[in-house]
């Protein structure tokens, strides 16, 4: 199965609230499918869900990252923040602190959770 039909089954796994699924996918060796995942998790509101998109924050490679901390501002969980805010000062993230910034705007506006 090539990469795109991959991405689509993760899209699939997150309208359909697949967390668990999301969550073994999120270990992928795959960056690209990782970062599928980080996308696909954001809209769930499900603590292994937001588990999930905070470990994806850490991960080595920048474009999972990237996704992570976006998902992170689409789940508007308050300490989504606080992981964004510990990442955005690295040098490693640097070209990142746009989506960062954004981040921590849509959780500052969203719902308290």
């Amino acid at each position: 199965m090539g990469n795109e039909k991959k991405i689509a089954k993760i899209q699939v796994y997150g309208e359909k609230g697949k967390v668990k699924k999301l969550a073994k996918l999120s270990r992928s060796k795959d960056p690209e499918l990782r970062a599928a995942v980080a996308r696909a998790l954001g809209p769930i509101h499900e603590d292994e869900a937001f588990n999930a998109i905070v470990d994806l924050v850490r991960d080595p490679e920048l474009s999972v990252r990237r996704a992570a901390v976006i998902a992170l501002g689409e789940n508007g969980r308050k300490a989504g923040g606080e992981h964004v805010r510990n990442i955005m000062p690295l040098p490693a993230n640097a070209s990142i602190e746009a989506e960062c910034r954004e981040a921590i705007a849509k959780i500052i506006a969203s719902p308290e959770r």
